[in-house]
Parts: structure tokens; C-alpha cells; sequence
């Protein structure tokens, strides 16, 4: 894993040199809300074959801050920091001998979701395109899109689990407010969806999607 997180600053670094034109930097805050799905099946034997099969459904809200690196009027690279929190938790399970069938399903949240699995920290490192469209001088409209790499750095709670690291696919639309020749204001709205990498198999982990807020202040070079 630490090979990766060195390949991709290397790849920020050589990116820069390449895109030295029309640079910015920036930074602020920002906010998501995820949705994975884990889907887990098996059988045993008693009294007879017995088959099942459960659902979970995790929603997580992550907090934290960022920074972010605009390379000529259409590439932007970002780093990130958060910390993701789950917010509810969706089982349905069923299981079946061929004749009748058994389900339970149920919601946490709260507490006892907390106590259970706890929260996990995230370095975040992306890539974005954006195609700058001015509305006058003082808003830049620009629709967007790209990847983040989410890895994760802590799991207190899981002692049978691993928590999994994400490689998730964005597009949306953000809004530059400049309040001079160099400052703006930067907002996005973008929607992704997420390919789990790195957990336990026995997880079950499926694709996940989710928004992602961003807030900040930026300067141009």
C-alpha cells in the first residue's frame, strides 16, 4: 500500500512540472455521505440442508479538509484528510431449507452503532478535470470529473474485519466566486460511486456511492 501512496505523489509531482502554466492552490472543508453494500451467503446442515444469505447496508458521514492544486485551466489535483463516521446500519437476513424460509431484518444507529463498528480516519488523493465556463467576471461555472483514491489509516473497532480502502469514480459540477484578480471562493457538488479495495473477502463488500461537498478558499500564481 505504501508503494501506492508514493506512485501516486510522484505522479502529482511530475503532473505540476508538465502543467506549470495558470496554477492555483487552495484549501478548505469538506463533507460526504457513502453508501456500501455487503452481500454474504453459505449453507449448513441441521436436520437437513439449510441455505442463507444476508445483506448489510452501511452509511457513513466523513468529515475533514483538503487541498488542492489547479494545473493550467483543466487539471486539478487534491489531498485529503478525513474521518468517517457510520451513521446506520441495514440488515435484511433469510435463510431457507427448500420448504420454509426465515428472514430478519432490522436498522442501527445511533450509540450502539458507534460502540459496535467506531469510525475510521482516510487519506484522500485525487485527480480532476474541469472545463472552466465564465457566466461574468466574478463567476466561473465548471462542470467536473475524476478520481479519488480513499485510503484508510485506522480500524479500532473491527477486530474479525479489516476496514477497506476505496477507489471511487466522481462527476459533478463546482462554482469559482473570485473576489479579485487572485482570490475566489471554490465550491463543489460531485456524485461518485466507489470499487472497495483491500477487505477481508469475507465481507462481501459491493460497489458503494455517495456525495462528496467541498468548501474553500483559493489564490491564483
Amino acid at each position: 500500500m505504501k508503494k501506492i501512496v508514493l506512485l501516486a505523489l510522484c505522479l502529482m509531482i511530475m503532473t505540476a512540472g508538465a502543467f506549470a502554466q495558470d496554477m492555483a492552490i487552495g484549501g478548505g472543508i469538506m463533507y460526504n455521505n457513502t453508501s456500501s453494500l455487503m452481500k454474504q451467503s453459505g449453507s449448513y446442515s441441521y436436520y437437513g440442508n439449510i441455505s442463507w444469505e444476508q445483506e448489510i447496508t452501511m452509511i457513513r458521514n466523513g468529515f475533514g479538509g483538503f487541498a488542492f492544486f489547479g494545473l493550467g485551466r483543466f487539471l486539478e489535483l487534491n489531498l485529503g484528510f478525513m474521518y468517517k463516521n457510520p451513521s446506520e446500519l441495514k440488515y435484511k437476513y433469510t435463510e431457507t431449507d427448500g420448504y420454509n424460509t426465515y428472514t430478519q431484518s432490522g436498522t442501527w444507529k445511533g450509540s450502539e452503532l458507534e460502540d459496535e463498528f467506531g469510525g475510521t480516519a482516510a487519506l484522500q488523493l485525487g485527480i480532476y478535470f474541469k472545463y472552466p465556463i465564465p457566466i461574468n467576471d466574478f463567476l466561473v461555472f465548471f462542470p467536473t470529473g475524476g478520481a479519488d483514491f480513499e485510503l484508510s489509516l485506522s480500524d479500532e473497532k473491527w477486530d474479525s474485519f479489516s476496514w477497506w480502502h476505496d477507489l471511487w469514480v466522481r462527476a459533478g459540477v463546482g462554482l469559482d466566486i473570485f473576489l479579485g484578480q487572485k482570490t475566489f471562493l471554490r465550491g463543489h457538488v460531485i456524485y461518485g460511486v466507489a470499487l472497495p479495495i483491500g477487505a477481508d473477502k469475507d465481507m462481501g463488500l459491493t460497489v458503494g456511492h455517495g456525495l462528496l461537498i467541498k468548501f474553500g478558499v483559493g489564490f491564483m500564481l
